[in-house]
């Protein structure tokens, strides 16, 4: 049997995931955020339209971070701001 996910557990693993961050950090890198996501049973890879996906959209966004010349170095999740 399927574990049925909500996705008020998935914005609460969010949200921790955040308060975790050490202060000078803004955003969690999109991949290591998967990651985590997998291995706390929320999420399973290669999934779309999930409850991870739904508080994600909820609560986060993309931005790409880039070098001082605007070289791409990665992805990350930030809070949307309230």
């Amino acid at each position: 049997m399927t574990k049925q996910i909500k996705v008020e557990w998935c914005e609460n693993f969010i949200r921790a995931m955040f308060k975790k961050l050490p202060a000078f950090a803004t955003g969690i890198e999109v991949n290591l955020f998967w990651d985590r996501a997998v291995k706390s049973g929320l999420y399973e890879k290669g999934t779309y339209g999930t409850p991870m996906s739904e508080a994600l959209s909820t609560l986060c966004e993309v931005e790409t971070v880039s070098t001082e010349t605007g070289e791409f170095c990665y992805n990350a999740f930030k809070l949307k701001k309230a």
